[in-house]
């Protein structure tokens, strides 16, 4: 614990706590209710590293990307109502991609006769957990210094076990502000451990293992797995023991993205499968779809998503039929599963077969990928941009901080190590990119740029995340995929039109960004962030990129306008 000497007021207290749970990163919007807080952080020698965001969703999709990055929460302070309701979007983003998070608000005060007359009462709610409490995994507010700790070490507790969520912990500005009474004394947070990981009950480990063993055309769909580096390499070595091709969902980094038996975006893998070993996906009906009507395979499927229901929101999608649920996470089934296969291994004849066989199609499929990127008029096709963006970052420490929604980026980028890549919002929320890239590259050690693929309508969404960027000198860099639409938006319409006999003429109509087109270089100029673009020819995209590269890798955010087909 800190010299006692700089436990002076509640707030000390709640950074004290804050340092000793090893937190090292806090973001915010600021505020008078965490002023307390604020003014502690600025005074601790070692608190937390203060990234100061233009909106509070920024500073909670800063601590999303984190999160998938480093494996541990930060905080986000957010003030009051206002900050909270701000970033209740953002939160709900966290909520389903499951990532661990520590949202700290500050409210009142709740002595009324302490209040500002006006803004202090239309800043003091009730229970101002009310507005988030469906979509984190607990919240609490404590009333005095002496039950800030406890409270604090089961904020650590929940948010870090599975499945991970964020919490919210709420602060009187009293509670914050007034001195520690005299003798206060803590006792420490190693006195409460963090609860272990659900692992497979041996009745559903054999069934699992024997299902695997008796296959003939095994297939691994990836969701929530590959959290550590051990997890990543067991799941390659489970694949290549049982000669299985993995569909990385994306949701996490589960898979080397050039490893043989990497089979996203590889056609008819799962249409074959007799057996999927679904390692903790909540949307298996998105990826097996009409198969569980029709011929559907054995569905071996371990998740913990059933320890995460909440009522409010149907995000824990359809129910998925099968034999059995297991409820273990993925890392602690696939280890589990490890350690059968290496007790009793599969016929080395057959494993072998199946390996030459899914090596052979993957090849086949990343060759068709690169002859298949083309070219266009005035545009650069989406894929020919990540082409050329894998080139650029040859023999570049980089990793993913954001992608396409269809998880393009996988076809030609080198990902190839754990958490190299840290997906999208999860909850649909829009403004996500920048600030996740962001939180992605305060995990990063010296020399390794951030790379965000980036959607004009999300970076519209909050810009002024960019401003972020510049003021904390972040070696990220962001290449648009500035097609001047809400490309999503479009499809449906497109969708509608057809049905309803208009095709798509109307499509634009509410969706399109090009009337005036937005100057995305200037705008990112305007925030301190190098800049350059709109690329319109394939044929000099290469030398921008390399440019845009050179500036990240330098230490200083970068933004490439590439204009793609759309609009």
């Amino acid at each position: 614990m800190s010299d006692p000497s700089l436990m002076l007021y509640g707030s000390d207290l709640i950074v004290d706590l804050l340092v000793e749970a090893g937190v090292e990163q806090v973001a915010f919007n600021p505020g008078a209710s965490f002023r307390g807080v604020h003014d502690s952080l600025a005074r601790r020698p070692g608190a937390p590293e203060i990234s100061l965001c233009m909106h509070e969703s920024i500073a909670v999709s800063m601590a999303q990307g984190y999160a998938k990055a480093a494996g541990k929460p930060m905080a986000v302070l957010l003030h009051n109502v206002v900050g909270l309701q701000n970033a209740s979007m953002s939160i709900y983003n966290a909520w389903c991609d499951r990532v661990p998070m520590l949202l700290l608000g500050g409210t009142g005060p709740k002595s009324t006769k302490n209040r500002r007359p006006w803004i202090d009462w239309i800043h003091t709610a009730s229970v101002q957990a009310d507005i988030v409490r469906d979509f984190v995994k607990w919240d609490d507010e404590p009333h005095d210094v002496h039950s800030v700790e406890e409270s604090f070490a089961r904020a650590v507790a929940a948010t870090s076990s599975a499945p991970h969520g964020p919490v919210y912990l709420c602060y009187d500005v009293d509670l914050q502000e007034d001195p520690l009474p005299d003798g206060f004394a803590r006792t420490g947070l190693d006195r409460y451990a963090v609860p272990s990981d659900p692992a497979p009950a041996p009745a559903d480990l054999a069934w699992a293992f024997e299902r695997l063993s008796d296959a003939r055309f095994p297939v691994i769909l990836a969701g929530y797995a590959g959290e550590s580096p051990e997890a990543f390499a067991d799941l390659v070595e489970l694949a290549e023991s049982i000669g299985a091709p993995v569909v990385d969902t994306g949701v996490r980094h589960a898979f080397p993205t050039t490893h043989p038996l990497a089979g996203l975006h590889v056609p008819g893998l799962i249409d074959e499968a007799d057996v999927v070993l679904a390692l903790d996906v909540e949307d298996v009906h998105t990826w097996l779809g009409t198969r569980f009507r029709d011929a559907a395979p054995t569905l071996v499927n371990a998740s913990v998503a059933n320890l995460k229901l909440r009522a409010w929101a149907h995000d824990y999608q359809a129910m998925v039929p099968g034999e059995r649920h297991i409820t273990a996470t993925s890392d602690r089934m696939v280890s589990a599963l490890l350690e059968q296969v290496r007790a009793r291994p599969l016929p080395a004849e057959r494993v072998a077969r199946r390996r030459a066989l899914i090596a052979e199609r993957t090849a086949a499929a990343r060759r068709t990928w690169r002859s298949e990127a083309g070219t266009g008029d005035g545009v650069v096709p989406l894929e020919r941009m990540l082409s050329e963006l894998a080139e650029a970052l040859n023999g570049v420490d980089y990793v993913l901080g954001g992608g396409t929604n269809g998880r393009l980026e996988h076809k030609y980028l080198t990902l190839d190590r754990p958490r190299q890549y840290t997906g999208w919002a999860a909850g649909g929320g829009l403004g996500y990119g920048v600030g996740g890239a962001l939180g992605t590259a305060l995990a990063q050690p010296p020399g390794t740029i951030t790379v965000d693929v980036q959607a004009d309508g999300d970076l519209l969404y909050l810009p002024s995340a960019l401003w972020t960027a510049a003021h904390k000198s972040l070696p990220v860099l962001v290449v648009v995929n500035n097609n001047r639409q809400y490309g999503n938006t479009v499809e449906h319409a497109m969708r509608i039109g057809e049905r309803r006999g208009h095709g798509g003429a109307l499509r634009h109509v509410g969706a399109g960004l090009a009337e005036p087109p937005v100057d995305l270089a200037g705008m990112a100029r305007s925030f301190g962030v190098w800049a350059a673009g709109p690329i319109t020819d394939a044929g000099t995209l290469a030398e921008r990129l390399a440019e845009s590269v050179e500036v990240a890798s330098s230490g200083r955010p970068a933004l490439l306008d590439v204009r793609t087909p759309g609009f």
